[in-house]
């Protein structure tokens, strides 16, 4: 599925699609699971997604799709963007919050550590493992400029080609800003029930057209094609 129009109508729009299926996921199997997208776009989505009535927080499990090697009170960091835009307003258990690793060394460490931690919690779930890779219910992605997406960046074959591993680390040297991140690899995502991009900017619309055409299907986010899931696009100019 593909939606495009303004940023506040596609905001809405995106919103209203990730509150169906929290609810939906709830009613199916007790809880839900959500990989939630970095930067600064997704802040308004969030936002709009603490407004959205009748969804059970409590039963909500909230994941990171990648995050940037910085402190966890650092203005890049994608969990504090979440922490403000999201949980404070929702009042999501602490229990049910579970961020990427913060570090500034030892990166591979800390991949580890973290795909070690899904593996203890979606071991636990009916359903939560197919393929040998977690299955959860949505997974939020952003999409920059250059066809990156979570934190796996065009040109970068080891981690788009990673067959076993949840989680690598990754020195992203056309990040903003350049260093070491955390990422949810193309396996994980592409086992998830649904994913769902969130893209907002003018800059980004020849892009986000030659992915949808299949004009760049070398392109990190043309990559993500769920293998038993849904693949839906919310793109605003």
């Amino acid at each position: 599925m593909f939606r495009t129009g303004t940023e506040e109508n596609i905001s809405v729009e995106a919103a209203d699609a990730i509150a169906h299926r929290i609810r939906q996921a709830i009613t199916n199997h007790g809880c839900c699971t959500l990989g939630l997208a970095g930067g600064n776009s997704p802040r308004k989505l969030y936002l709009l997604l603490a407004g959205m009535p009748s969804i059970s927080w409590s039963s909500l499990m909230l994941f990171w799709g990648d995050e940037r090697c910085v402190p966890e009170n650092d203005a890049d960091s994608n969990y504090r963007m979440a922490f403000e835009s999201l949980i404070v307003q929702t009042g999501i258990p602490e229990n049910n919050i579970f961020p990427m690793p913060h570090v500034t060394e030892n990166h591979d460490n800390a991949a580890r550590s973290y795909e070690k931690k899904l593996k203890s919690l979606f071991e636990t779930q009916r359903h939560g493992i197919r393929n040998s890779f977690p299955v959860f219910d949505i997974i939020i992605l952003g999409m920059g400029a250059d066809g990156h997406t979570a934190s796996l960046f065009p040109g970068d074959r080891q981690a788009l080609l990673e067959s076993a591993r949840w989680v690598v680390p990754i020195f992203a040297a056309e990040g903003s800003p350049p260093g070491w991140r955390l990422s949810l690899t193309l396996q994980v995502i592409n086992n998830a029930r649904s994913v769902l991009f969130y893209v907002m900017g003018k800059s980004k619309e020849k892009t986000v057209l030659d992915i949808i055409a299949g004009r760049r299907p070398d392109l990190p986010a043309a990559m993500v094609r769920p293998t038993h899931g849904e693949l839906l696009w919310f793109y605003g100019k």
